[in-house]
This record gives structure tokens, sequence and C-alpha cells, in this order.
């Protein structure tokens, strides 16, 4: 999963390496763009989706290089040179070994021109780590924090007041400022409650205790998670859903659009196994989106 991932990640930062100035370090030739020695060929990155496993593709004249994550096993490369003439080098098995070793080079070189601007695998550990429970070595079990939880969602928010808070917080002041949230009053709060939450608080890295005290402070990775989580959960999970569970709004909407192309081809499927199809909200010409093509590519 986190090779996949990765993977993703990889194509998505890296849509221009069909560049010519990308593609000359790939293949260590010269590009020449313009006048009767131009290099010919189309330079471009090449994105296509077969299924539901993407490949990337970068060009050289007759030549090409084949990317993909193979499940299970690693990042795959693989180069084929159509025309030994693209790299000077004449036709015939006798110069099979000489090819073998300027498709490796090429093979070699690729990862070391890409770039990526974050391990995605990092971010899903961190999303495991706070949504999954924690179990200490004395066999003691901490309940995870589901994101779209409205308890979750609270504390995450009463985590942000926090933060600003020099000296730390204390158990007096998460009731205060929990309670309203969920519209309690800080008396319907019970002291096991809060005791509980801040466990799951702290085993989860969100804050930590003050030494000799009782009070707590919120970790550097705790704000960056909490903004990011309330923020997400508030403007970008409920509008969104809003959007697909309302059944009639004023005005169509791309995501709503989205949705029942899918749907629609999902009961073309339904229909070619014989089934009958599930029944769906009648759908307005203007609500239909451009038609989405498997095959992606971007010009240089």
């Amino acid at each position: 999963m986190n090779g996949r991932i990765f993977f993703d990640q990889l194509i998505r930062d890296n849509l221009d390496i069909g560049r010519p100035d990308r593609v000359s370090l790939i293949f260590d030739r010269r590009i020449i763009r313009k006048g009767k020695r131009a290099t010919p060929g189309r330079f471009r990155t090449r994105v296509i989706t077969e299924g539901v496993t993407p490949s990337l593709h970068i060009e050289y004249k007759d030549s090409r290089i084949k990317q993909y994550h193979k499940p299970g096993k690693a990042l795959r490369t693989e180069t084929t040179i159509n025309d030994p003439r693209d790299f000077g080098v004449a036709k015939g098995l006798s110069h099979l070994p000489e090819l073998k070793e300027i498709g490796f080079t090429a093979s070699r070189r690729l990862p070391g021109i890409q770039r990526i601007s974050h391990d995605p695998a990092d971010g899903a550990a961190v999303l495991a780590a706070l949504t999954q429970p924690v179990i200490s070595p004395a066999g003691t079990r901490t309940a995870g924090m589901p994101i779209t939880s409205p308890r979750v969602q609270a504390l995450l928010s009463a985590t942000c007041a926090f933060r600003l808070l020099p000296n730390g917080f204390t158990h007096r002041d998460l009731r205060n400022h929990l309670a309203p949230l969920p519209g309690l009053t800080p008396e319907a709060m019970t002291s096991g409650q809060l005791t509980y939450d801040l466990r799951r608080l702290r085993i989860h890295g969100l804050i930590c205790r003050i030494p000799h005290s009782f009070r707590y402070q919120v970790t550097p990775a705790g704000i960056r998670q909490a903004l990011f989580l309330t923020r997400l959960t508030q403007r970008l999970l409920i509008p969104g859903l809003a959007e697909l569970t309302d059944p009639g709004p004023p005005l169509p909407t791309p995501l709503r659009a989205a949705a029942r192309v899918y749907e629609a081809c999902l009961d073309g499927l339904v229909r070619q196994a014989g089934l009958a199809a599930l029944p769906r909200p009648a759908t307005s010409r203007n609500d239909l989106p451009p038609s989405n093509l498997t095959h992606q590519e971007q010009d240089h």
C-alpha cells in the first residue's frame, strides 16, 4: 500500500519529466528544439491508467521509458530502444551489449532526476497512529481518535485554543473549553470523562504533561494535526458530503456532477452483468461535466 501511495505522489510531482531539458538528462543526449537539425519526436509526459494501475511514460525519439508500481514488489522501470540510431549505434546483434548498457544507464538516471515534495507514506503512518488504538507494553489499551467523531473534533478544537496558553492548561481548563462545543455545561462532564480524554490526547502525542505539575501543553505535532484535521472536517468533508447527499441544490456543482457520472457508469456495469440497477436521482444535462479520460498527457 505504501509503495502505491509513494508512486501516486511521484507521478504528481514529475508531470514535467518529459520536458526536453529533463529528457536530455535521462538519456544523456543533446536535444535541439529548433532549426533543420531539430531533434525529432514529441516531448511529453504521459500518465496512462489501465484498470487501477497508473504508469508514467517518457519518450525520446523512438525510445520509451515506462515506470509503474508492481504490487508487492517494487517501483519498476522499463526502457525500450526501438531504433539504435537514436543513440548513434548501428543495427545488428553484435551491438546488443552497447544498447543494453544505454538502456540500463537511462533507467538508473531516471530515479536520480525525479523529485518528490514529500513522502506520503509518512502521512499514512501519522493518520494510522492517530486513529488506531494504542496498546502499551503492559497491555493497557487506549482507544484511537477517529477524526470524524464529534467528540474527537471537539478535543481537536480545544487543543487549538490551548496552544495559546504559555503555561499550559489543566483538567479544569479542558472542562471549560470542551463542554460548550457539544452544547453541555461544565458540570455535565464527569472527571472520569476528562481524564480519559486527556489520556487519549497524551498517548497519541497531541499533548504532553509538564514535568512536576498537573498541567499539560500542546506538542508541535499536536497543533499541526489539530489545525489541519479540524479544517479538513469543517471545510472539506462536511460541505462535500452535503453536496453529495442534498437531493436538490439550487445550482449544479462539479462534485455532484462527477458523482452522478460515476453512478451512471456503475449502473452500466450492473446492466452488463444482467442485474437490476439501483435507482438514483434524475440528472439534468447541466449537471454533467466534460468526459473524463483515463489517458492523460502533458505536452512540453
